[in-house]
């Protein structure tokens, strides 16, 4: 049985004649082939589509010099670590490492 995975990506589009951005959200199929690679297909709107960064048309201008981008993720905040927690933890790890069980 092969792996597969979907998960929706938001793109940026600027197009460089008349600076218009718009955003765009894609499903992407992941497959794995089962040797280290992977497939992916992508729908817009419940339909097959092309790769993002490829052959889009500014909806203001009609020009196809436009340039796609994914959206950036958002940093999480960062977590406090409580030490005693912390230092349980790592012991625990080491050991089950010595023990080759992790």
């Amino acid at each position: 049985m092969r792996e597969s995975w979907t998960n929706y990506e938001v793109w940026v589009y600027r197009c460089n004649r008349c600076t218009t951005t718009w955003r765009e959200e894609y499903k992407a199929r992941h497959v794995a082939d089962g040797h280290g690679g992977e497939a992916v297909s992508y729908e817009h709107d419940g339909h097959q589509c092309t790769s993002p960064w490829c052959d889009h048309v500014c909806p203001k201008c009609q020009s196809q010099n436009v340039k796609a981008s994914p959206t950036p993720w958002k940093q999480a905040a960062n977590v406090p670590v409580q030490a005693a927690h912390y230092n349980e933890d790592l012991a625990l790890v080491l050991r089950l490492r010595r023990l080759n069980a992790y």
